[in-house]
């Protein structure tokens, strides 16, 4: 389940301060300023007006930045295809038949269709449907626009630009090609094993999120050894490359116009991450208090 939830759960660093999901980068040569933003899946758009200085930040800029161009319909094509099993691999050939049985119940209890249904799909993408289903169900989340999309389609009506720092061969391989597919179908497993307390850390991360509690959240996102935890290896993969990636591509956008860089804020935190690694640059980067 923690694997799952790192793709929506948010990160920022212990030493930086507290509540805080947007920041001011300035300095080191930039004429204008430009700003991050920590996004979260689960979070009504509504939580957005409750961040200081949101709207004045994006309004101030030239330029919308997202991990990826949610607006890409042959991306979309592209990633549904990708959510689809090898033909030669079967859900039956990662499971054992107590496994089997134990996630077509479940699946049919919470979505209504087992796994002969899910057949074709990837055991990533039947895990997350499985989580945003018993989330919704336990929380009453019915949110059909998430934060990443929301702000490149606010752009798109503005005329701003908006870029992606990945393409979506890059997006493919980090949602669906960062462990093997019988590693997925262990995290499947579980996750429906630990339902209870998966929701439990679910609905803690939120909370977290809200209340600015960012440090918490690192230490809840850190795992407690369980099967279905990130290794350090999926980890790196699925935060710390990204972020050295990203490092090459955000200081030429900056020198060119004011930016807007909406991304997890599992990518702003922890020394890997884009606050320090652009401090490390010799960029200001400042929280944005109102």
């Amino acid at each position: 389940m923690k694997k799952n939830i790192l793709f929506v759960c948010l990160l920022l660093s212990f030493s930086a301060t507290q509540a805080q999901l947007l920041w001011k980068v300035s300095g080191n040569g930039l004429k204008h300023p430009s700003y991050l933003f920590g996004t979260h899946h689960l979070i009504p758009i509504q939580f957005l007006d409750s961040v200081p200085g949101l709207y004045k930040a994006f309004n101030a800029s030239n330029v919308v930045v997202g991990e990826m161009l949610t607006s890409n319909v042959d991306a979309t094509a592209k990633i549904q295809q990708a959510a689809m099993m090898p033909d030669h691999i079967k859900m039956r050939d990662l499971l054992s038949e107590k496994e089997y049985e134990l996630v077509d119940k479940e699946l049919k209890s919470t979505l209504k269709i087992g796994l002969k249904e899910f057949s074709m799909m990837n055991p990533t993408l039947i895990n997350t449907l499985y989580e945003m289903e018993i989330y919704k169900k336990l929380t009453g989340f019915t949110e059909d626009v998430q934060t990443d999309s929301y702000f490149q389609l606010v752009a798109a009506e503005q005329d701003k630009k908006v870029i992606g720092l990945e393409t979506v061969e890059q997006q493919i391989s980090i949602l669906f090609g960062n462990t093997s597919l019988q590693r997925q179908a262990e995290v499947l497993v579980e996750t429906i094993k630990q339902k209870d307390s998966a929701l439990v850390e679910l609905v803690q991360m939120n909370k977290l999120y809200k209340a600015g509690k960012i440090d918490e959240l690192v230490q809840l996102s850190k795992g407690k050894n369980k099967k279905s935890d990130m290794t350090l290896e999926e980890y790196a993969k699925l935060v710390d490359n990204r972020n050295t990636d990203w490092l090459t591509k955000l200081p030429p956008l900056f020198q060119e116009s004011s930016c807007f860089v909406a991304v997890g804020a599992l990518h702003l935190g922890g020394q890997n991450g884009l606050v320090k690694l652009l401090q490390k640059k010799g960029y200001k980067v400042t929280a944005v208090t109102d």
